[in-house]
């Protein structure tokens, strides 16, 4: 067998098949083509220069591609002895035979995440998945390497790169190959100066990299991850972010481009280019089913030609063959080029896969996953991928049924394009149609992509109501006027009348489209997504009217009714205030919208701000921006102005409009007015502020001035057509700073005129008014293109009538110049007669017109008679049973379209069964029933075996089932027994305590629990029962006590009761912690001391100090009320001498009242100890507790846990969200027990009303900020 690669005979034609494995049919009518390559026995020159070694060589292929990469591989390691090189295989999978798998690396390998390299072969097909891998793969050699040379899987390699690259080192480490020497010339031959220009001076094919420039590495991997398609452009932007050598060598990197520049000539070593050796020669472009082309990119005008370069000719022969020898033929397509059930996946839906991936890693979103993720048991990634893409992108997607696939599917589709010119819009159903048939029949469509619209799809409902479309600030208003107008409302397209607050919102044809937009739609910015034509146009003011003249349609004027909204409370706007670090100033607040700089403004109000307050400090300008992502210019000019003055503050983020006005004093506008016309969006801003109750200043042209007045706002004059004039506004801000309660008064006027002109009332009535002639509109336009305009139904006799009065014309010419004179002769010959059938038609017809005219009248007095509400009744069932009809028949046609679906699909697989069928042979046939009789035997054999494991299984099963059945039966009988047990030992030393405890004198019932042996009062109603059953009382503040306490720290128990927390954490603390029990209830006092030497050791007893004193905020005389549950209720004295109990059980006592932090610190030393935990079991007086208790709370930052009933608050006349609010104004943040994130006071106090729990456990954290 000759070898492929012998050029012994270098001038003979090589046989058509060269020899290797398996060549293609493909070839086999090609012509010889002249091969010369080195032979594999060969001397190759080594490198030169002694410089370090070979370099470590590398590329990047695909399935496709591999064929080329082994070529590079054995032609670079000829080339460099003792070398290494690496093929990175991106598409490998499980098929690959063993060989071929150790000949690569895999994307696992070099660290590439498997669900990652998943989604980026879903949003980077062919070369660009290639492009983005690429810095990892030479990031991954240099850990290893010293050098590192990349080459494409399009080179092939003829010499040694040691001499070009040993220039390279840590101060230059890269090496990069121009494509060109000298400038191309402009001669017309391809590849020219643009084609260069296109492709960028620096061959991608060739890249040269030692250690020093990972960091360019590393930054290029992130940079091609967010932005594939930016790889070419940062590879041509290398050379200016690092230290380089250009590789001048001619004879590196001979491609098309360069190829027609260089004289490349035969030796006895190999080749010669411009007298140096040739290393690499760079086949981009070459086709080796056309190898009479060098490159069949440019084949239309090609700068190279292979007939007149025979070396250059011999070269693309031996590359084509070495192709074949290595397996090009057989070769496979890449699996990520398809879906996995080989439907093709477009290219523009690639692109909107990576716009959703990165976005949504950006964002925290859920990302979709690719559709060659592994399957998981509870995902399946494909399915998830195609139902993904079955969604629409966006609303005219959704308006038109169309999905993300079938969209890409056009844009990548030049011919679908010419077909279906507006998919969205005039061609959507028919476009669809193609999609369901075509496009599913071809196998570009995916089945399950075809979707029938669903019973979901609503209709319109011919009646008279309105639907309301949009979103934002403009709409909301709208739908309170709509609600306040009484008529039936929805938030879709359901009615004939649509009230549509966003123009580019689509609507679907056949309704009254009314546009409701801020200046009649003059922006021509909102202009240019408008979607559909509007029948009217609504303006939200007389001057927004005149701006919409240019539309061409109706405009009215829309009065919005005023939105009523509360101030707010004090505490809420100094907590904001103190964010921003206002403290007493006055506050000027502005809107800045970067869309629309010019018309705002907001420069012409920081030039005003400035002369009329100069150093003064008691002023500050807020400014809310929005829109400075969009328009950074814009936003960067409003920066530098604001930038020196400390007083003007920016506020850049999401909630800048609602923290401005909740520090407003003054709310300011000096929009201009565009000659006194418009500023309909100014004038919402300003409705929404004097809704809270801020005053306003603003220009006296235009919408605001109109809606305000004189009366209800301070008004700036203006120059000309609209220009605000800064002095008088200068001198009204300084008068509005220097007189805020003259400024406060144009506030209450401004709500004054709104609310009595701009009632929601009012504004409903309007509202319904235009939407009822509307709905007439469009009920009369309906009819006239159902029916067509009436007419009499005897017309046509008089028209006939007239007829017989038209004379014969005689005066025509004819064949002859006789004729006219004969006609004339004929006529007055017979005229009698003529005048006989004439008096005859027309008694004919006064006939026919009488009995018309008789028929026509009796019809419509028949009409007259008969019963109009019977026939509006049988309209209305016609009317229900078309609709029920027509219901039917639109699923009859989602099923019809379902149907074709899945014909076509089927139709597609039975072709691709008998495809595959026909390829098989007989041979292949008899194999196969060979194979299937022997896995039958083998099947057969293994049900045998299966069975009897059945058989063992279900043995086992059920011996197991018993044992576990009867172990559970013991287990059950032990715990009863157990828990029996238990029980009797409880009665039995609560028997002995009370036999022989010597506590017959003390009042009370004994029970024993986490604590102890406690004794409780006997008319406890809540904690005795519980405890007698229970073995713990409030499990979850006992656990977060203990997990709160401190060593050394002093635990604080007011409210102690009988001291089942001070016994229990006393039992817990070491001998250098403390325990102060706050209980002014003699009886209760008296069983805490005797709980506590029942269970606590007498050296821990020395830690317990017991106050006989009633907590409250100051030092006071109390009333002691006996409560229900045991111990007393604590109040404040509001009489002398003692009073009865409700039920007679004990009179009320006096108690003493303290503030603890004085008593605790002058007394008892706590101020020398840290104070750790207070647990407070008082929940409506609470809050006067922890009033006494201040000072320490904020030195010592001690937990408290505590309870909190806010009806028993209320009823001490206080509001408990202000109780709440208190306690964060100490720092502390407010935790549910039970929970560890805090809770803002008005959500803690909506979920207590909503529960039918009276009191909870809060746990008052120290906040981070205040610690």
């Amino acid at each position: 067998m000759s070898d492929p690669l012998d050029h012994s005979e270098s001038n003979q034609w090589p046989p058509a098949d060269p020899e290797g494995p398996g060549p293609a049919d493909e070839f086999a009518d090609e012509p010889a083509w002249p091969v010369e390559l080195p032979e594999e026995g060969s001397p190759r020159p080594s490198d030169e220069g002694g410089g370090p070694g070979p370099p470590h060589g590398c590329t990047v292929a695909r399935h496709g591609q591999l064929a080329g990469a082994r070529v590079l591989r054995d032609s670079f390691l000829r080339c460099h002895p003792g070398g290494r090189f690496t093929i990175l295989l991106l598409d490998f999978d499980s098929g690959l035979e063993a060989g071929a798998r150790e000949e690569v690396l895999t994307p696992a390998d070099i660290g590439v995440d498997e669900v990652e390299f998943a989604r980026l072969a879903t949003a980077c097909g062919g070369e660009l998945l290639n492009a983005v891998v690429l810095p990892r793969l030479l990031s991954f050699l240099l850990r290893s390497e010293p050098l590192v040379l990349y080459l494409s899987p399009s080179v092939q390699v003829f010499g040694s790169f040691g001499e070009p690259l040993a220039t390279l080192d840590k101060d230059t480490p890269l090496g990069l190959s121009p494509r060109v020497l000298r400038p191309l010339p402009a001669d017309g031959l391809r590849p020219g100066a643009r084609d260069l220009a296109a492709r960028g001076s620096f061959d991608p094919n060739l890249l040269a990299v030692c250690q020093g420039c990972e960091w360019v590495l590393d930054e290029w991997a992130q940079r091609v991850r967010a932005e594939p398609d930016a790889a070419a452009e940062f590879f041509e932007g290398l050379p200016a972010v690092v230290d380089h050598r250009v590789l001048r060598d001619p004879g590196v990197g001979l491609s098309v481009f360069n190829a027609g520049q260089r004289t490349l000539e035969s030796s006895e070593d190999g080749y010669i280019v411009d007298g140096q050796p040739l290393r690499s020669v760079h086949f981009e472009g070459f086709e080796p089913q056309r190898p009479w082309l060098f490159s069949a990119e440019y084949s239309d005008r090609p700068r190279v030609l292979l007939s007149e370069s025979p070396p250059l000719a011999r070269l693309c022969a031996g590359y084509r063959n070495a192709l074949v020898s290595q397996g090009m033929a057989t070769e496979k397509s890449s699996p990520f080029d398809e879906l996995p059930d080989g439907t093709a996946l477009p290219g523009p839906l690639r692109a909107a896969y990576r716009s959703q991936w990165l976005s949504a890693e950006a964002s925290g979103e859920p990302v979709v996953p690719g559709p060659f993720e592994p399957e998981a048991p509870e995902r399946d990634p494909f399915a998830e991928f195609l139902d993904w893409a079955a969604t629409p992108g966006d609303e005219q997607q959704r308006a038109a049924g169309c999905s993300r696939w079938c969209f890409a599917l056009w844009q990548d589709d030049p011919l679908l394009r010419r077909d279906y010119p507006r998919p969205l819009t005039d061609d959507a159903a028919a476009f669809a149609e193609w999609c369901a048939g075509v496009g599913v029949a071809s196998g570009r469509v995916p089945s399950r992509l075809v979707r029938s619209p669903g019973p979901n799809r609503s209709e319109m409902t011919d009646q008279l109501g309105v639907a309301v479309v949009g979103s934002g600030r403009l709409a909301e208003l709208v739908r309170l006027a709509v609600r306040s107008s009484g008529i039936p409302n929805s938030d879709d397209a359901q009615y004939p009348v649509v009230l549509r607050c966003d123009p580019s919102v689509p609507v679907p044809a056949g309704h009254h489209l009314i546009d409701v937009r801020p200046d009649g739609g003059a922006d021509p910015a909102e202009q240019a997504t408008v979607s559909g034509e509007p029948t009217e146009l609504w303006a939200l003011s007389q001057a927004g009217r005149h701006a919409a003249r240019h539309v061409g349609v109706q405009a009215r004027v829309l009065a919005l009714p005023f939105p009523e909204h509360d101030r707010p409370d004090p505490a809420t706007r100094r907590h904001a205030r103190e964010r921003l670090g206002i403290e007493g100033e006055f506050v000027f607040v502005a809107f800045a919208d970067h869309t629309e700089e010019h018309r705002a403004n907001v420069l012409g109000l920081v030039t005003a701000f400035g002369a009329a307050f100069g150093g003064r400090e008691d002023v500050r300008l807020v400014v809310a921006v929005s829109g400075a992502a969009e328009h950074p210019e814009a936003a960067e000019r409003l920066r530098l102005a604001t930038t020196t003055d400390p007083r003007i503050l920016l506020l850049e983020r999401e909630d800048s409009e609602e923290t401005a006005q909740l520090v407003a004093d003054c709310a300011v506008s000096l929009h201009r007015a565009e000659g006194g016309v418009g500023g309909d969006r100014y004038a919402l801003r300003m409705l929404d502020a004097a809704a809270r109750g801020i005053p306003v200043i603003t220009v006296e042209q235009g919408s605001v001035g109109e809606l305000f007045g004189r009366e209800g706002a301070v008004l700036v004059g203006c120059h000309g057509a609209g220009e605000p004039d800064l002095e008088a506004a200068a001198a009204a801000l300084t008068e509005a700073a220097d007189d805020p309660g003259a400024l406060e008064r144009f506030g209450v006027a401004a709500r004054e005129r709104l609310a009595q002109h701009h009632a929601p009332n009012k504004a409903g009535e309007q509202l319904r008014e235009r939407v009822e002639a509307a709905y007439r509109n469009w009920r009369a336009k309906w009819a006239r293109d159902q029916h067509g305009p009436d007419e009499d139904p005897l017309r046509p006799l008089l028209v006939a009538r007239h007829a017989l009065h038209r004379p014969p014309e005689v005066g025509m010419g004819g064949r002859n110049a006789v004729t006219p004179a004969l006609r004339k002769a004929v006529l007055k010959a017979l005229g009698h007669y003529d005048e006989h059938i004439r008096d005859i038609i027309r008694s004919l017809l006064d006939g026919v017109e009488k009995t018309s005219s008789e028929l026509l009248r009796r019809q419509q007095e028949r009409a007259d008679d008969l019963d109009v509400n019977a026939v509006r009744a049988e309209l209305t069932q016609l009317a229900q049973r078309q609709e029920q009809l027509g219901s039917r028949v639109a699923g009859a046609d989602d099923s019809t379209v379902q149907a074709r679906t899945d014909l076509a699909e089927h139709e597609r697989r039975l072709r691709a069964l008998e495809e595959s069928a026909g390829s098989f042979g007989e041979r292949q046939l008899s194999e196969l029933a060979e194979r299937i009789d022997s896995l039958t035997g083998a099947v057969e054999r293994t049900l045998d075996r299966v069975d009897r494991l059945e058989q063992r299984i279900e043995t086992s099963e059920r011996n197991q089932r018993e044992q576990l059945e009867n172990g559970l039966r013991r287990t059950a009988l032990d715990i009863d027994n157990t828990l029996r047990s238990t029980d009797a030992l409880r009665r039995i030393v609560l028997r002995e305590h009370e036999r022989n405890g010597g506590t017959a004198h003390l009042p009370g019932t004994p029970v024993v629990c986490e604590a102890g042996l406690l004794r409780l009062p006997a008319d406890d109603t809540v904690m005795l029962p519980w405890l007698s059953s229970h073995h713990r009382w409030d499990a979850e503040v006992s656990a977060l006590i203990d997990s709160l306490l401190e060593p050394g720290g002093v635990f604080l128990d007011i409210g102690a009761y009988v001291g089942y927390q001070a016994v229990r954490v006393l039992g817990r603390l070491n001998y250098t912690g403390r325990v102060i029990a706050v209980e002014p209830d003699e009886t209760a006092r008296g069983l805490l001391e005797h709980n506590a030497e029942v269970n606590v050791a007498e050296r821990l007893r020395e830690r317990l100090t017991v106050l006989d004193r009633a907590a409250w905020s100051t030092d006071c005389e109390l009333l002691g009320l006996p409560a229900g549950t045991g111990g007393v209720e604590v109040t404040s004295a509001e009489g002398e001498g003692h009073q009865s109990a409700p039920d007679g059980r004990a009179s009320v006592v006096r108690l003493r009242g303290v503030r603890l932090d004085e008593e605790l610190s002058t007394e008892h030393g706590v101020g020398e100890r840290n104070l750790s935990v207070v647990h407070v079991d008082v929940g409506s007086r609470v809050h006067r507790i922890l009033a006494g208790l201040e000072r320490l709370l904020r030195g010592h930052r001690p937990a408290v846990v505590c309870s909190f009933t806010p009806s028993g608050i209320r009823a001490l006349g206080d509001e408990p969200r202000g109780v709440l609010e208190e306690f964060t104004s100490w720092g502390y943040d407010i935790v549910p027990v039970g929970r560890s994130e805090p809770v803002p006071p008005e959500q803690l106090m909506q979920a207590i009303g909503a529960s039918e729990t009276s009191t909870v456990k809060l746990w008052l954290r120290p906040g981070r900020e205040a610690e």
